[in-house]
């Protein structure tokens, strides 16, 4: 379900710029309608289909000729330049911001309607990004990709790598410090004592590229012991620290209760697949559970997701969107060399640095 966001301002060259921005990079997450006259004001309020409605700084005593009714119940806020058109008792969202921090403005508005349909429960610290890369069948490289993106990410940021695949491991892709690892985070987050951040300084290892992460559990059942809430203790310990720029978390092909956590509260979804009919399929037959998810338990997962093609040919045809879900590009297929080797091929492929 799209946010109905209607405009009303004489700015019309601003709003048009920032429509048409989100109609590019937010395009499943909002729908635009825009208004440049005041006389509109009080159809639009009267009509009560915008889920959010934006008026101009400008209009402000046109809208005060609207009827208290109408407005009464509506989710409304002013569209002003800068903090000294506030005023009490009113929302405002300033117009001269970076485009996410009017994306977050925008969805911490909607949060206040009183009938939300999807939350969006992102960590967001300002600091930390956490990318969740995930596939719907095994052994279409997703692990693969998520590992050379951390190295990459390394290559300029402090980056954590998250494996918590039920059978995953780090040690193939990454050698360094010899330290306790996931088993020491796992204890720290069932014992519910004030130890985790700690725990998490104390356990985490370096790679030699650079790349920080947690030997994994030495039994998988351990890990595989972690509820939901768990999970949520566990990233927002991580988030707490205000240490990385990245953590890059690797989900595997699950859609367990555990990776449904993960994905709503990551700030973007990596979706990798390749170009077989049969991964195709479980894609689709993915992102049908995915919005049947959104729907019972009312989380956004959907709008974060960015599709990635592996294991791709030159001569094979990208969509642009799939599901109404965009198509970041696709990695291409390397025939010869170690799993290792891989990685670092596909560290070095500029492709990496539009995962945002």
């Amino acid at each position: 379900m799209k946010i109905k966001v209607s405009v009303c301002s004489a700015d019309e060259l601003y709003c048009e710029k920032l429509i048409s921005y989100f109609n590019s990079h937010y395009y499943d997450k909002f729908q635009w309608d825009l208004f440049t006259q005041p006389a509109y004001l009080q159809q639009i309020f009267q009509s009560n289909t915008a889920d959010l409605i934006l008026v101009g700084g400008e209009m402000k005593e046109e809208l005060e000729e609207v009827e208290e009714a109408s407005r009464n119940g509506q989710l409304w806020a002013y569209l002003v330049e800068n903090d000294d058109e506030q005023e009490d008792g009113n929302w405002y969202l300033e117009k001269y911001r970076r485009a996410d921090q009017i994306y977050r403005d925008l969805l911490d508005l909607y949060a206040k309607k009183e009938h939300t349909h999807y939350k969006d429960t992102s960590i967001v610290s300002g600091k930390t990004s956490f990318i969740a890369f995930v596939s719907a069948g095994g052994g279409i490289g997703a692990s693969t990709i998520a590992c050379a993106a951390a190295k990459a990410f390394s290559q300029m940021e402090k980056v954590l790598y998250l494996n918590l695949e039920n059978l995953g491991s780090c040690e193939i892709a990454f050698t360094g410090e010899s330290k306790s690892g996931f088993d020491e985070l796992v204890y720290a987050v069932k014992s519910r004592r004030n130890t985790l951040e700690l725990k998490i300084e104390s356990s985490v290892s370096r790679d030699g590229t650079g790349t920080y992460y947690f030997k994994e559990c030495e039994n998988p059942l351990d890990l595989q012991t972690l509820s939901p809430e768990d999970m949520k203790e566990l990233l927002k310990g991580i988030e707490s620290l205000k240490t990385y720029d990245r953590v890059v978390i690797d989900l595997g092909n699950g859609m367990q209760d555990k990776e449904i956590a993960v994905m709503s509260m990551a700030n973007r979804v990596i979706m990798v697949t390749d170009h077989s009919e049969i991964a195709a399929y479980k894609l689709q037959r993915y992102l049908k559970f995915a919005q049947a998810v959104e729907e019972v338990r009312k989380v956004d997962i959907i709008s974060k997701i960015q599709i990635y093609f592996n294991k791709s040919l030159k001569s094979m045809q990208l969509p642009e969107h799939i599901s109404q879900i965009r198509v970041g590009g696709a990695f291409p297929l390397i025939k010869n060399g170690d799993y290792v080797g891989i990685i670092e091929k596909i560290a070095k492929m500029e492709l990496l640095q539009n995962i945002r």
